[in-house]
C-alpha cells in the first residue's frame, strides 16, 4: 500500500500549480543496481570480509526522493489501517528506515505516517502525535531531537482520488481546557500548503556520506520518473 500511496503523492505533487519540485522518484532500490552495488563494495568493501572497517548497509528500498535544484528530500512512508481494535503498526516503525537514509547524503529525511480516514482523533495522537513528540521534542519532555523531518496525514478517498491532508498537533492550554488539539491543514499538494525543513541532515560533510551521495545522484540521472 505504501507503495500504491507514494505513486498517488507523486501524482498529485506533480500535477501541482505551482510545481514543487522538479522531479520526484519513487520506490527506488539501490541495493538491485548491479552497478551501484560494485561500486559501493569499492568504497567500503564486503561486509564480514573486512573485519577492521564498518560497512554502512545499503538501504532496501527509498520510498520517495522529492528534489528541488540541488536539495534532494528523501521520505519513508508508512501506512496506517485498522487491523482488529488496534493498528497495522506501531508509532515508532519507520524510524529507523528514516535513520538510515541520512548515510545517502540527502540534504533531509522524513517520516510521513499516513492514516486512514476511519481512525479517530484519539488514535491519530496517540501514534502521529507522540512520534512527533518522540522525535523531536527536548529529552527533559520525552523526545530525542533527532534530525528527521517528520508529518502525519490523514488519507481520505473519494471515488478513485485519494486526499493527503497534514495534521498539525498543538498544545492547548487554558483556565477550563488543557490539552492537545489536531488541525487539519491544506492538501500538501495545494498552493496554499508550504513545506518546511527544519531538521537537516548532520552527517552530508562526511567523506563517506558525500561518496554516497555522489554515486546516488548519478544513478538517480538514469532513472525515469
Amino acid at each position: 500500500m505504501e507503495n500504491f500511496l507514494a505513486k498517488e503523492l507523486k501524482r498529485k505533487l506533480d500535477e501541482s500549480t505551482p510545481r514543487k519540485f522538479d522531479k520526484i522518484h519513487v520506490s527506488k532500490r539501490p541495493f538491485q543496481v548491479p552497478k551501484l552495488k560494485k561500486q559501493w563494495h569499492n568504497a567500503y568493501g564486503r561486509p564480514l570480509k573486512v573485519p577492521t572497517s564498518l560497512i554502512p548497509p545499503l538501504q532496501p528500498e527509498i520510498d520517495m526522493i522529492l528534489c528541488k535544484g540541488q536539495s534532494m528530500l528523501a521520505i519513508e512512508l508508512k501506512y496506517f489501517k485498522r487491523k482488529g481494535n488496534s493498528l497495522n503498526h506501531s508509532f515508532y516503525e519507520g524510524i529507523e528506515q528514516a535513520l538510515a537514509l541520512l548515510r545517502w547524503g540527502f540534504d533531509h529525511v522524513a517520516l510521513w505516517q499516513l492514516f486512514e480516514e476511519s481512525i479517530s482523533a484519539e488514535e491519530l495522537w496517540f501514534y502521529g502525535g507522540w512520534t512527533w513528540t518522540f522525535l523531536h521534542g527536548e529529552p527533559k519532555h520525552g523526545g530525542l531531537n533527532l534530525p528527521i523531518e517528520f508529518t502525519f496525514m490523514l488519507v481520505t478517498k473519494s471515488e478513485n482520488e485519494y486526499d493527503f491532508r497534514p495534521i498539525q498537533p498543538r498544545f492547548v492550554s487554558g483556565v477550563h481546557v488543557r490539552g492537545i488539539q489536531l488541525d487539519v491543514l491544506f492538501p500538501i499538494y495545494d498552493r496554499r500548503f508550504h513545506f518546511r525543513t527544519k531538521h537537516p541532515n548532520p552527517l552530508v560533510k562526511c567523506p563517506e556520506v558525500q561518496k554516497l551521495r555522489r554515486m546516488l545522484v548519478e544513478w538517480l540521472k538514469t532513472q525515469k520518473v
